[in-house]
């Protein structure tokens, strides 16, 4: 199956998941290929058939993202370059989750669990320690006795039991010995947990900005936002002040800005964040494709932060 091929499954897998999905981000460099949202969850999606071919770097900007958003990045793919990814088992590219699509069809249509993950050395899953130990007890097993009986040392066993996760072979043992489930599901709709030091990493390497995106930003921290620069993305930044998460689009005006605000535009109504086009010349248009449009001029004779807000709001329709 092809990359457009793919796309075509996971759309249409999470709408009969009843996710409400954003136009796909085909413009250049692409960060991700689109979101999507099902109530509290919001995804962040990459495809690619081959997920060896996410760079560390696009990987870090999709993990800041999903922060600033409070989403969950994935990757969906059919292969690494150690060949053809399995079903019902979850990878890790730098630190981002990656399945195929048939584990993502069974886990959204058929509610199946997620429990096996993929890591150097094998296939693993998550012990549940407490059940474990709580199980071992009930029925009288002496740690020794255990450990012999799956085949580990008796230090391997108490790691079990403090909260190491072990190989798939290991755990199947450890269910026969005590005739319980003791893994636990891996939730791969969990959204990632704020991490700030992240944040400053990608905020300091905006060295790529062009002169017009350089004075808008300066103008916007000025006012009083924080600026995170998005080099992968339809926008080239998320404004944030004490409230607000702006969706920060920054171009000058011509044909390509309106294809990056109807976007923009699918993007902010399924974040459910507010977006903004930032451009140079003054123009009769309030919005662009549904995105609001503030001009430079005008943006220089805004203060604070909340007339920015206010400005959007008004010229959302």
């Amino acid at each position: 199956m092809n990359r457009i091929e793919l796309l075509g499954d996971i759309r249409e897998t999470l709408n009969k998941a009843g996710f409400s999905v954003s136009d796909l981000c085909n413009m250049r460099p692409i960060g991700f290929d689109l979101v999507a949202r099902r109530d509290n969850s919001l995804l962040i999606i990459k495809v690619l058939t081959n997920i060896d071919a996410l760079s560390e770097d696009v990987a870090k900007e999709l993990k800041v993202l999903s922060i600033l958003l409070k989403g969950c990045p994935l990757l969906i793919g059919e292969r690494s370059g150690t060949g053809l990814l399995e079903d019902e088992v979850v990878y890790d590219r730098f630190g981002i989750q990656a399945v195929t699509i048939e584990t993502i069809r069974n886990q959204l249509l058929e509610g199946l669990s997620l429990k096996i993950y993929a890591a150097p050395g094998g296939l693993y899953v998550n012990l549940d320690k407490e059940k474990l130990r709580l199980l071992r007890q009930e029925q009288n097993i002496s740690l020794g006795s255990f450990a012999r009986y799956v085949r580990v040392s008796r230090r391997t066993a108490s790691m079990y039991e403090d909260g190491m996760n072990a190989r798939i072979e290991i755990a199947y043992r450890i269910e026969e010995l005590l005739g319980s489930a003791v893994t636990k599901p891996i939730d791969i709709l969990n959204p990632l947990i704020s991490d700030k030091k992240q944040i400053t990493s990608i905020h300091g390497e905006a060295e790529r900005l062009r002169e017009f995106q350089k004075e808008i930003f300066s103008i916007l921290k000025h006012v009083g936002y924080k600026i995170i620069p998005m080099e992968r993305c339809p926008f080239e930044a998320v404004s944030k002040d004490k409230e607000k998460i702006l969706l920060t689009c920054v171009h000058r005006y011509d044909k390509k800005l309106v294809k990056k605000a109807q976007i923009v535009s699918s993007i902010s109504k399924i974040t459910e964040k507010y977006a903004v086009v930032f451009t140079d010349k003054n123009v009769s248009k309030t919005n662009i494709e549904g995105t609001p449009l503030i001009v430079k001029k005008e943006l220089k004779k805004i203060k604070e932060p909340e007339e920015i807000l206010d400005l959007i709001i008004e010229r959302l329709y």
